[in-house]
């Protein structure tokens, strides 16, 4: 009998039309979506169509470290507008024991193996990773750049750099996954090379670099051969250092906090002879707090690439805050009682989780 209600089921499965199909595929969360894919060659198919991709919901993800001191990263997504994180297990990865984070971007984490110049890209949600080349030069700061949205949605680059620096410029060292190989330049940042900090951004195949004395941020071409940078200066100084960059509505945006406001500018960038930014938001990060986020500290992590809405960090929460109307919007949770440290937020198309990402040793499990 059993065996008769199944093939009933798998017979009622194949006489759904596509629209049928499409439209209970998008009511399913991103994992389930994912698996769906190896019910049937139709419904890999329905899953694999541009139009129907396009149609998915943007997916919440976030890296981040439990206080406590050594305890390996964890990667989660959110669903809905509140609740808990679903952590994902990243027990697939067969070094993560002994390899560090590096950088996270747009879905993708990038470890490196301790003590070792071995690099591994991996994806946490498809559970497919890749082994890279080891580089010719040991890097001081390394940084993943890969964008779903970009010209080249399949492939992602990582840019080292070395260290080996001069006045207004230094060696960088970038792998593309597409044609599987390291590449080194001599790099003019146009600013001193001791002024470029830690805090990098990617998008639309640059890296965009905060740099300070002077406080400006330093456009670097990725898919431009030689590297090309550009300069443009900051509309003001982060007093606590607590700066960051994000791209909303496909515009740099700058983002700062003095400890009591959180402000946000736009570069106005229509004329490249004059690059101007414009104040678009200030809000009182008691009111973030007042509004579910909670803890003695409140930092940005991350801008919505579609809505005027941001996203911050506390010790217990992540919260999304809408900056038109001033109030919280959504609220997730890391654990009942459970610290954290969220190192990386963003939001992607979740057809970034089906898509096909060039990942040499890849490992997947439906």
């Amino acid at each position: 009998m059993a065996i008769l209600r199944r093939h009933s089921s798998i017979e009622t499965a194949r006489s759904l039309s596509d629209d049928m199909l499409a439209e209970i595929i998008l009511r399913l969360p991103v994992k389930a979506v994912a698996r769906s894919r190896c019910v049937s060659k139709g419904w890999c198919a329905t899953i694999s169509d541009g139009y129907l991709r396009r149609r998915l919901p943007l997916q919440l993800s976030v890296v981040y470290f439990p206080d406590g001191g050594g305890k390996a990263p964890r990667f989660a997504c959110a669903h809905g507008g509140g609740g808990l994180l679903e952590d994902r297990d990243l027990g697939f990865f067969p070094f993560l024991d002994g390899a560090v984070v590096c950088d996270a971007c747009n879905g993708l984490l990038l470890f490196r193996a301790a003590g070792t110049a071995r690099f591994y890209v991996v994806d946490p949600v498809t559970r497919r990773w890749a082994s890279l080349p080891a580089p010719s030069r040991d890097a001081r700061l390394s940084m993943l750049a890969f964008d779903p949205s970009g010209a080249s949605p399949r492939g992602y680059h990582v840019v080292n750099f070395t260290g080996r620096w001069r006045d207004r410029g230094g060696e960088v060292e970038v792998f593309s996954s597409e044609a599987w190989a390291w590449a080194a330049r001599d790099v003019e940042f146009g600013v001193p090379a001791g002024a470029l900090s830690g805090s990098m951004h990617f998008h639309g195949g640059a890296v965009y670099a905060l740099a300070y004395d002077p406080d400006c941020v330093v456009r670097m071409d990725v898919a431009n051969p030689e590297l090309t940078c550009t300069v443009a200066e900051l509309p003001a100084k982060a007093t606590d250092g607590d700066g960051r960059l994000a791209h909303s509505g496909g515009r740099l945006h700058y983002v700062a906090s003095d400890g009591a406001q959180l402000k946000v500018w736009v570069l106005d960038d229509s004329s490249p002879a004059a690059l101007r930014w414009r104040l678009k938001h200030a809000v009182k990060l008691d009111a973030v707090a007042e509004g579910g986020c909670g803890g003695n500290e409140t930092r940005f992590m991350a801008l919505h690439p579609e809505k005027d809405v941001a996203y911050m960090w506390s010790a217990w929460k992540l919260v999304e805050y809408d900056l038109t109307r001033k109030e919280v919007t959504g609220a997730w949770e890391f654990g009942e009682g459970e610290k954290n440290r969220v190192v990386r937020t963003w939001l992607v198309p979740s057809s970034l989780y089906l898509s096909d990402c060039p990942l040499a040793d890849a490992q997947v499990q439906c």
